[in-house]
C-alpha cells in the first residue's frame, strides 16, 4: 500500500507548485501575479521541488515520466514568466480591503514594503540555488 501511496503524494505535490507557477505566469485574470516577485518565487519553488524530488526519491517506471512531464511544464510556466517579466514591476502594491458604511469594498493601493521584499526574494533565490547545487 505504502509503494504506491509515498509516489501519490509526491506527485499531488508537485503538480501543486507546477500549477501554481504556470497559472500565475500564463493567467490574465484573477490568478495572474502582479509582479515579478511572486515569478520568481513560482518558479523557485517549482523547480526545488522538482530536484528534491529527484533527488531523494528518485520516481521509477511509469512515475519517472510523471517528473518528466512536470519538468516540461515548468518549462512551459517559466516561457510564460519570461514572456511577461518585462511588462511586470518587482513589486506590485497590494490593495487593502475595507467595508465602507453601506458594506461596498473599497480598494485602497498600499504602498509595499520593497526593500524587506527584495532582501527576501534574493535570499530564496540564493537558497533554492544552493539546494538545487546540493541535491544534483
Amino acid at each position: 500500500m505504502t509503494e504506491i501511496l509515498i509516489p501519490v503524494v509526491v506527485s499531488l505535490v508537485i503538480a501543486w507548485f507546477v500549477a501554481l507557477q504556470v497559472v500565475h505566469a500564463w493567467s490574465t485574470g484573477r490568478w495572474a501575479t502582479t509582479d515579478r516577485h511572486r515569478l520568481v518565487v513560482d518558479a523557485v519553488d517549482s523547480i526545488v521541488i522538482l530536484a528534491l524530488v529527484r533527488a531523494l526519491a528518485s520516481p521509477v517506471g511509469v512515475w519517472s515520466w510523471v517528473w518528466v512531464l512536470a519538468v516540461a511544464i515548468t518549462g512551459f510556466g517559466l516561457a510564460g514568466a519570461a514572456l511577461r517579466w518585462r511588462s511586470l514591476p518587482w513589486h506590485a502594491p497590494k490593495p487593502k480591503r475595507s467595508l465602507d458604511e453601506h458594506g461596498a469594498t473599497i480598494e485602497t493601493p498600499v504602498e509595499p514594503r520593497t526593500r524587506r521584499q527584495q532582501i527576501t526574494a534574493g535570499m530564496y533565490a540564493a537558497v533554492g540555488i544552493a539546494i538545487v547545487a546540493l541535491c544534483w
